[in-house]
């Protein structure tokens, strides 16, 4: 299959969105974008950041599945924040991934030996941002800590805290909402934009200054060729289940000619009872 089209690949770089991958790790590996971008998250004005880094590793020293985080990012007050763009949450279970990021979060800060103290172990904060609403209530934003069951209001503070961030809803904070769908139309003449906050106009001209950069133009065609090979794949596989399907059709109407039954015909071939029929009506009629 061969595309004559850039656009059956890959949009066009205005029509890219923070909510596509590719262009998200490209932005918030720059620490002023990903602070505008965490500001806005947990309604944080001046909250800044010590180290930034996109596609973050953590290895599992069990031998078994390690993370790679999207993003990464370290407070200038020891906090932890890991953020997500999970546009398919379809696939998988994304609150149990959660779980799971936040174990391997911890595993690799505290070193070993008896002098080593839990109480050091640093805050952290995990960042889901999805399309849908895959809690069903239409909230813009859900926010997880652990809470005594028995006695209402009592937290635990073990300083974890777990963000789902909701794309499809409109409620919640103004800022948080505009955030939010400029990340799904990154534009600042999107009309679902609510407020012109001075955040969101530093991320957009971010936004701008990426997609204008040499170092995106490398992306942007490694894409685009991960594209074409995936799309040759695609439709190298498609030919061979064709070629199947027509060697079983085939052999179907060797067996009718032959007057086999139509469960044995069916048996071997893999075929439907509604297809043989219609290939036997076919017969019939040449």
């Amino acid at each position: 299959m061969e595309y004559e089209h850039r656009n059956d690949i890959l949009p066009e770089n205005d029509e890219l969105n923070l909510s596509d991958f590719a262009l998200f790790l490209s932005v918030m590996k720059n620490r002023e974008a990903y602070e505008c971008a965490l500001s806005i998250i947990m309604n944080e004005q001046d909250l800044k950041l010590a180290e930034v880094k996109v596609e973050q590793v953590v290895l599992n020293h069990s031998g078994k599945r390690a993370i790679r985080m999207d993003a990464w990012a370290v407070g200038i007050d020891d906090r932890q924040f890991v953020t997500e763009m999970q546009n398919d949450t379809s696939s998988d279970d994304v609150r149990k991934r959660a779980r799971f990021y936040q174990s391997l979060l911890d595993s690799p800060v505290l070193k070993a030996g008896k002098r080593t103290r839990y109480k050091y172990l640093p805050s952290s904060v995990i960042i889901f941002i999805t399309q849908e609403d895959i809690f069903g209530k239409d909230l813009a934003k859900y926010t997880f800590t652990e809470q005594c069951r028995e006695l209402q209001g009592l937290e635990l503070e073990d300083g974890t805290q777990k963000l789902f961030l909701n794309m499809k809803s409109k409620n919640g904070e103004p800022e948080l909402i505009s955030l939010l769908q400029y990340m799904k139309q990154s534009n600042l003449n999107n009309p679902d934009i609510l407020v012109q906050d001075e955040r969101i106009v530093k991320l957009d001209t971010i936004v701008n200054e990426v997609k204008q950069s040499e170092e995106w133009e490398v992306v942007n065609m490694s894409i685009y060729g991960k594209g074409i090979e995936r799309g040759r794949e695609e439709g190298m596989e498609k030919g061979i289940e064709e070629g199947k399907l027509k060697e079983r059709k085939n052999m179907a109407l060797e067996m009718l000619q032959n007057g086999e039954p139509l469960e044995k015909i069916m048996r071997y071939t893999k075929l439907t009872e509604e297809e043989i029929k219609v290939l036997e009506e076919a017969c019939q009629t040449s």
